[in-house]
């Protein structure tokens, strides 16, 4: 499966990588406003073998040597939850987060676990989010749409959203989000 590319990425590129060419895998995509943002930002976009504009560039590399990064494994006895790190005004809930994956990392999604007790707390997300449901029930609300994880579901909660994450007992979750540096 190839790479997704998004208006976002492609400012990314040509702030901080100083890109003026893309060169997309034959299975790599890309959305019609990162299209726009890459026209505008003066970065063409070329796919490989494709010839049909003239000015292709040669294909580099190939998709199996694209990442300079290695693999990492985070054992799982070295997770160590924390308390997290934003007031949410509910101490009670005892809300405790590790996250596993970052930028650091090199990966333009981070990943982690977070905890808590009964009780919920508003949170706007300025990122996407997928969590699957550990252990417990995780319930978010959404307006007046009510979703209720039980352990081994997945919810997807889109960026933009405004949503009270909550759980009638204890709700442990493994999430990924995108971008990586949700926090900044």
């Amino acid at each position: 499966m190839g790479q997704f590319f998004t208006g976002a990425d492609i400012r990314r590129l040509a702030r901080e990588e100083d890109c003026r060419h893309l060169l997309l895998a034959p299975d790599d995509r890309i959305t019609s406003e990162a299209m726009d943002i890459a026209r505008s930002l003066g970065v063409r976009i070329h796919r490989e073998g494709d010839l049909s504009d003239g000015q292709s560039l040669p294909p580099l590399i190939s998709r199996h040597t694209r990442s300079k990064s290695t693999v990492t494994l985070v054992k799982a006895d070295s997770v160590r939850l924390k308390p997290f790190a934003v007031d949410v005004g509910r101490p009670e809930m005892d809300i405790q987060l590790a996250d596993v994956i970052t930028g650091a990392h090199g990966s333009p999604m981070a990943a982690g676990f977070m905890t808590w007790k009964k009780g919920s707390f508003p949170w706007a997300l300025d990122y996407d989010e997928i969590d699957f449901v550990v252990d417990g029930q995780l319930e978010i609300r959404m307006g007046s749409q009510v979703v209720i994880g039980n352990p081994g579901d997945v919810i997807h909660i889109p960026r933009g959203s405004d949503i009270f994450f909550g759980s009638p007992s204890f709700a442990k979750v493994f999430y990924v989000t995108f971008p990586a540096d949700w926090t900044t």
